[in-house]
């Protein structure tokens, strides 16, 4: 039977698809092809990262032993090892290791691979130096200790953190372990429920300017950035222009929140009055400092960009709750 040819409006539309899948362009490990994976592997490889050495051998090592069942380093849990040599392993060790961990980047899902490079990066932190940390009450002394053990596992860091941001990927190593750069919850609880308020009728302004402060920060350029930060206090503006006065084109931010409470529209509580001021003096003097209308004292980050269209989102929901 052949397949019809009709498609979704999302199967057509890169914005439509945005608006209803807001993830910032960030991708899952398992949205990545074969050719992706092997040359984010190729990139590390050339960091000179994953080498065969006894560090690949007991980050796989820990992992079987973690997760005894499934055993994912098949070979390195076969081999009759670990053979010791003059206090080393021997290279029948560190290769079975070796294939193990090039297997397990390549085929396993996202949670095993995550699991793997996570046991990767607290394998380089060297555990001497954290326990002579803890021998000191002298903070100089302690943070010297603290940033030596670190000091291989920020190596790691920067370069996966370069690595996976240029491939949007949706994690950061930090020295806390595999963060996500947007928690899922904050766009479950937040970001999907106010872009489904967003999609009845009357919003045509808001959601133009909410698709282009997406759509910049997926340039993942300092330019984008600061585009994002302006679309998105623009966005914030064409909602209270329209809660207040119907359309789209008239009234600044700071007069259109206290119109809006004047009238009711949004909670004027105390307590809420205080937080709609804080975040309009922080959209005020971000537009400021690297939004596109106004000469920038700098161009806006990552960070920056995600704080704001996060706080305008909850801005809009709370609004919403009204």
């Amino acid at each position: 039977m052949m397949e019809p040819t009709f498609k979704l409006w999302s199967e057509t539309n890169p914005a439509a698809r945005l608006s209803l899948k807001p993830d910032l362009g960030m991708r899952g490990w398992d949205d990545l092809n074969e050719f992706e994976k092997d040359k984010i592997w190729r990139h590390f490889i050339n960091k000179k990262w994953f080498k065969e050495s006894q560090l690949l051998f007991h980050s796989v090592s820990h992992l079987n032993e973690k997760y005894k069942k499934a055993s994912f380093g098949e070979l390195t849990l076969n081999h009759s090892g670990p053979h010791i040599e003059s206090g080393y392993l021997r290279s029948c060790c560190l290769a079975n290791a070796y294939q193990d961990f090039v297997s397990i980047f390549h085929n396993n899902v996202e949670n095993v691979v995550y699991e793997l490079l996570s046991i990767y990066a607290y394998v380089n932190i060297n555990q001497i130096d954290m326990q002579n940390s803890e021998h000191y009450t002298d903070i100089a002394t302690k943070k010297e200790y603290i940033e030596s053990a670190y000091e291989d596992l920020d190596k790691f860091a920067a370069d996966f953190n370069d690595i996976f941001e240029q491939f949007s990927l949706n994690v950061v190593l930090t020295r806390r372990g595999i963060l996500f750069r947007q928690e899922k919850k904050i766009i479950d609880d937040v970001y999907i429920p106010v872009i489904s308020f967003l999609s009845g009728t009357g919003w045509k302004g808001v959601n133009r300017d909410l698709n282009d402060a997406f759509s910049k920060f997926q340039l993942k350029t300092p330019q984008g950035y600061s585009s994002c930060v302006t679309h998105s206090i623009s966005a914030l503006q064409a909602f209270l222009q329209i809660i207040v006065y119907k359309k789209v084109g008239k009234g600044e931010l700071g007069n259109l929140i206290a119109e809006a409470q004047k009238a009711g529209l949004i909670p004027n509580d105390s307590f809420t009055s205080k937080i709609f001021k804080d975040i309009e003096s922080i959209l005020m003097e971000e537009r400021q400092k690297t939004g596109d209308p106004h000469p920038k004292k700098e161009y806006a980050n990552e960070k920056t960009a995600k704080l704001i269209l996060n706080l305008i989102m909850v801005f809009i929901q709370h609004c919403m709750i009204n």
